[in-house]
């Protein structure tokens, strides 16, 4: 059983401090609270606050809210008991440690903040592979579509899957980390036939997901991921080229919104979020349960 003052002490372990060594950096205040996007899943729209001097968490995307034990179960699916074990490496603080906005241009005193992508390969780790079961993706789907990340973040060696854009860019995940390289941008794939229907995801593991779920290996219509909402705007032309666009977005307010925008361009919309009703977004209805 662990000690109530070992608890007590773990608490004071700033949420500030464990975001940044996950390289996840607040964008502004808001108020007495910090402004992040979720490091939970890909928005378009910053919706995680961290109040710094109660030292507890809101993700407004999903509700879920508490205290640095609680932030770190959320984050990686852990128990209680493995939170306190992954907490015992940091130190309590009464003050939040120098932090970096996101955006912030780094300078030379600097550069040890910033992520850097030591090597890219076929992906071949095994802990990938299982956090990609994790969330629903097989191992041929998760070889043929992602690669192995190596980066450097501050004075860390570590690696995460890695998703390509059409511009060399690439979305980098791991059970604790989510980050991009720039360029950040959309990723296409052509039908291997031309189709009158264009598929269009808010992010990769939804694509995969998708695949996964209708037993495919490759897309049967032309699909953009667009790797952020913000990014809609430059699957434009490409959809155009279609008859219809079938948008596979999270059940959330942003997601609606990015609906109501492209049929307010006129495009025929068919929504494909039909498959997974009651559920955030199409990984969350694939993704094995727990229990």
């Amino acid at each position: 059983m662990i000690p109530q003052s070992t608890i007590e002490a773990i608490k004071k372990v700033s949420i500030v401090n464990y975001l940044d060594t996950l390289g996840v950096r607040p964008l502004k205040y808001s108020g007495a609270e910090l402004v992040y996007f979720s490091p939970k899943q890909t928005e378009s729209t910053p919706s995680f606050f961290v109040n710094p001097l109660k030292n507890v968490f809101h993700d407004y995307t999903t509700n879920e809210r508490g205290d640095i034990i609680r932030l770190v179960q959320y984050l990686t699916g852990c128990t209680f008991v493995k939170s306190i074990e992954i907490l015992q490496k940091f130190e309590p603080a009464d003050t939040i440690q120098p932090f970096l906005f996101s955006g912030h241009t780094l300078n030379n005193n600097e550069i040890t903040s910033k992520m850097i992508v030591t090597k890219v390969s076929p992906l071949k780790h095994g802990a990938l592979f299982n956090y990609a079961h994790q969330r629903g993706i097989s191992t041929q789907l998760a070889e043929k579509y992602l690669v192995e990340v190596h980066y450097k973040l501050k004075h860390r060696r570590t690696y995460a899957l890695g998703f390509a854009n059409d511009k060399g860019g690439l979305e980098i995940r791991n059970p604790y980390y989510k980050s991009c390289t720039s360029p950040k941008w959309i990723t296409t794939f052509n039908a291997p036939y031309p189709t009158n229907t264009v598929d269009v995801f808010e992010g990769f593991f939804d694509f995969l997901s998708s695949l996964a779920f209708f037993g495919l290996i490759v897309p049967r219509n032309t699909t953009i991921v667009l790797n952020s909402l913000s990014n809609l705007k430059h699957s434009l032309d490409t959809i155009k080229e279609h008859q219809q666009v079938r948008i596979f977005f999270d059940n959330d307010m942003a997601g609606q919104k990015a609906k109501a925008d492209i049929e307010g361009m006129g495009f025929r919309v068919i929504d494909g979020s039909k498959y997974y009703q009651g559920y955030k977004d199409f990984n969350e209805f694939i993704a094995p349960k727990n229990g």
